[in-house]
């Protein structure tokens, strides 16, 4: 992966998006679990929608560890005992 403030600054935007999704729709369960009556179906939405960005950060998170992986030589990986 190239050593770059730019590359850098766009992964951890893609991954920030997501974790502020999860956040954001986590507090408005709160919200709708305080009202009465509770509104099952719109936080059945949300819970999916927290779902929904939990997979793509994991996905973000998977793409980053496959990168820095892929970059690494071969001998560093054989000297530490890793598979190739």
């Amino acid at each position: 992966m190239p050593d770059s403030p730019s590359v850098l600054a766009a992964l951890v935007h893609e991954l920030n998006q997501p974790l502020t999704a999860i956040l954001s729709n986590a507090q408005a369960a709160q919200r709708f679990l305080a009202a009465d009556p509770v509104d099952l179906q719109e936080l059945r939405e949300i819970l999916s929608d927290i779902i929904t960005d939990d997979k793509r950060a994991a996905g973000i998170v998977r793409s980053i560890g496959a990168m820095l992986l892929q970059d690494r030589p071969d001998d560093d990986r054989k000297e530490k005992g890793r598979p190739e």
